[in-house]
């Protein structure tokens, strides 16, 4: 009975622990949130708000093909509509913000109130919580309660997440529905392995969905469906059924999901419901026309895999870890609460590392903290591989790696934000590797108390 009630005790605890982790998650997301320095793309979000109205009445810009909608993908400016009318805004406002060669002047500038800036952001803020809700349980039912527990207090200090995910534009939806898609495949996988096809074709049909909602929300997520396509197969591998009868369930259930992608993505964007497959395509070549004149617009391109993989490490694991030594470089503009005004600042407050031993270079731009980021990260991947077995881990070893792989390889431009699902996944990874790093600190302790005791 002792026992019983010691182990009833120790989950309450857990679960008390956990609870007040969400409060500081759900802190930390809100408070400030107009503050967050202001990006100019939102106010292109902003202003495409007013698609919702045109979604509703089934006409307007939003059904029209332009760069605006081949370009923009619609869900971010669906849920800043729905947050403005929902405080008593029905039409998209207009706001702008012109660059010079000195910088971004706030004189002549159109910029939103603070409580109106707040209420536009809401919605990905929202999402950032949910993001680190389905992170924290798929984290916890693999790797552990504490190992949950610190990947809440990570995301949620992320001084990068707080900035790019809390913006007004696509990163925010874009991350919660890759977290709700590995959370949903978790819970799907028994079905799809084992389940009758009756029961495996509406899960297919929903993660589908989810991938579809994550392309709507940002297009590059679309490359979800080939980790889905993925993970349906290796469901079927190993089955008893026979090799033509898993291969038959195989295609039969990653067309479904296609479907279910491609009806949400079609549904949600209104130039696509009709010319879809000539539309898309124009999307695409719409994508590569920007990106080139971007790379040939500054000194920011990334046009070697080398570059690429060399700058996604060293940003991830150098500057972008909650434990970091950015300088935080860069104009910034943002709502002061205390002057009720914008103000702008010449650049962010440096890490508090920096200066110290932990940010000396060691090899170029290798530093310190840069390799314990990597190190720890590299252990909590160990963590997960070792938890293969369970559909949690998979589901995160599938979909992390598609998502990281196609960042890393296709990062066009040296942009901070364009780091997120490697910052967002090495982050979660070293969370995990910290709670394992603890574990087996406390198992050597303990085999060497027993050496002692032996002797």
């Amino acid at each position: 009975m002792n026992i019983l009630w010691r182990r009833d005790g120790a989950k309450a605890a857990q679960r008390v622990l956990l609870c007040g982790a969400f409060v500081f998650a759900f802190y930390q997301v809100v408070e400030g949130l107009a503050s967050a320095p202001l990006h100019v793309d939102e106010f292109v979000y902003i202003h495409h708000s007013n698609w919702l109205n045109e979604l509703w009445l089934g006409t307007g810009s939003l059904y029209q093909v332009s760069g605006d909608t081949l370009r923009d993908p619609p869900v971010t400016p669906y849920l800043i509509g729905l947050s403005l009318r929902a405080g008593g805004y029905p039409d998209a406002p207009t706001y702008w913000l012109s660059p010079t060669p000195e910088g971004w002047p706030l004189l002549g500038a159109s910029l939103p109130e603070g409580p109106r800036l707040w209420l536009i952001r809401f919605p990905m803020a929202a999402s950032l919580f949910l993001t680190i809700v389905l992170t924290a349980a798929l984290v916890t039912r693999t790797a552990g309660f504490w190992a949950g527990l610190l990947a809440v207090a990570a995301l949620a200090s992320s001084e990068y997440l707080l900035v790019h995910v809390r913006r007004a534009m696509t990163e925010a939806p874009m991350l919660f529905f890759i977290s709700a898609l590995i959370v949903a495949s978790a819970w799907g996988r028994r079905v799809l392995r084992a389940g009758s096809l009756v029961r495996a074709i509406p899960i297919a049909g929903l993660l589908g969905g989810l991938v579809g909602l994550g392309a709507a929300s940002k297009h590059n997520a679309a490359v979800n469906l080939a980790g889905l396509w993925a993970l349906i197969v290796a469901t079927q591998i190993g089955s008893a059924s026979g090799f033509r009868h898993n291969t038959t369930r195989a295609l039969a259930l990653g067309f479904i999901a296609t479907v279910g992608a491609l009806g949400v993505f079609v549904v949600l964007t209104p130039i696509l419901h009709t010319d879809t497959v000539r539309r898309i395509q124009m999307m695409l070549a719409e994508r590569q026309t920007l990106i080139v004149r971007q790379q040939q617009a500054g000194n920011d391109g990334l046009t070697t895999v080398g570059q690429r993989i060399e700058a996604s490490a060293r940003r991830t694991f150098n500057h972008y870890m909650p434990l970091n030594c950015s300088l935080n470089r860069g104009e910034r503009i943002f709502w002061d609460v205390a002057q009720r005004a914008y103000r702008s600042q010449a650049g962010g407050t440096p890490s508090p590392l920096v200066g110290s031993g932990l940010c000396a270079s060691l090899f170029g731009q290798l530093t310190p903290i840069a390799l314990a980021n990597a190190a720890l990260a590299v252990l909590g991947g160990w963590r997960i591989w070792c938890a293969r077995r369970q559909p949690e881990a998979s589901a995160f070893l599938f979909y992390g790696a598609v998502n990281v792989t196609l960042a890393v390889l296709l990062i066009p431009l040296d942009w901070d934000r364009y780091y997120l699902l490697p910052v967002f996944f090495a982050t979660t990874l070293t969370a995990i590797g910290v709670a394992q790093a603890g574990d087996s600190i406390q198992t050597l302790i303990r085999w060497v108390q027993n050496r002692v005791r032996q002797r």
